[in-house]
Order: structure tokens, then sequence, then C-alpha cells
């Protein structure tokens, strides 16, 4: 199932149960992850909270202006797919909140600027937030 991004408006705010029904899944449980890789599609959805709860994984994750700075999961999960979404055509499609009881604010489309890969920790990402999707991908 192809997820369309339609009616989801940069600036805006969701839930994660909002966004769960706007794309036809029957629950959270789909999306609750950090990173979401729909089936069949070519979106990477990353969902980044910067102030985090005290049990969770405390992720340095940090948003400059139009640069994010990432830790990717543990499990280094899509991290390949990150890495080479310039060359797939994938999309990287960034929902941000400062604190953990806030609702995610989609910011736009991502472009990966540069990576520092590791094995026995979080990969740590820089990518730069495309505002609109006018905006050269470059």
């Amino acid at each position: 199932m192809a997820i369309s991004f339609a009616t989801i408006v940069i600036g805006h705010r969701y839930t994660r149960a909002h966004l769960a029904t706007t794309w036809g899944y029957a629950g959270i449980q789909a999306i609750a992850r950090g990173v979401v890789t729909p089936a069949e599609d070519n979106k990477i959805i990353l969902f980044v909270t910067e102030e985090k709860r005290a049990g969770d994984e405390q992720y340095e994750d940090e948003l400059a202006g139009t640069i994010l700075l990432w830790e990717g999961p543990n499990d280094h999960f899509a991290e390949e797919r990150m890495l080479r979404h310039h060359e797939t055509g994938d999309e990287i499609h960034l929902f941000f909140r400062a604190q953990h009881r806030d609702d995610f604010e989609y910011l736009g489309l991502l472009r990966l600027y540069c990576c520092q890969r590791f094995t026995d920790q979080p990969s740590r990402f820089v990518f730069r937030v495309r505002r609109t999707s006018t905006e050269p991908a470059t």
C-alpha cells in the first residue's frame, strides 16, 4: 500500500493516530517506531523526538534550523536505504517534535548531507530539510 502525503501539510501538526487513520492502518502499531518504511513504497518516514522520556533510548537528535542531526536506531534499520536514497529515488520524510508529549510537526522531505556509520553504536546522520516540494533535492 502506497502512503500518500497529498493531505499532509508542511508546518502542520499530527498525532500518530491521525496519520495511521489517514494512511489506512488499523492502528498506530505500524508507525510506532522512529523509522517507518511502508511496504512496497519508496518512502522512509522518520518520527524524531528531540527531548525523549526518561525510559526511552536517549538518541542524540537535534534540529538546528534546516539541519537535522540524527542518530539512527541501534539496529541500523533502513540505514542502507537512507544512505542511497538519492540514487534509488526513495523519499525521506520528517515528522519532528521537541518533546515526547507534543504532536509531530511535518517538516517535509530530507536530503542526506553526510553520515558517520558505526556497527557498535547508532550511526550519525546529518540531513537538510527541504521545506517545499519544489526545492531542489541536491
